[in-house]
């Protein structure tokens, strides 16, 4: 998160770059935004997809085969 000290001295140092620098500083700042994943809106619902279902069984099973490692040839 940005502090207040930061947020002033990023646009100090704006205003001292011609104006296609900062375009670029918004845009480059928009980019990492979007990479980030915020800005997006959160799905705060109850349902599970089936995209919900397969991640957790797959992390199931990982975390099943770290706490209990099966041996080599014994059956599941």
């Amino acid at each position: 998160m940005l502090t207040r000290a930061q947020a002033t001295e990023i646009i100090q140092a704006l205003r001292d770059l011609p104006a296609e620098r900062v375009r670029e500083v918004r845009d480059f700042a928009l980019f990492l935004k979007e990479r980030s994943g915020r800005g997006q809106p959160v799905n705060e619902s109850d349902e599970w997809t089936d995209e919900d279902i397969r991640d957790f069984l797959r992390a199931s099973v990982e975390y099943a085969d770290e706490a209990v490692p099966w041996e080599a040839g014994s059956e599941r």
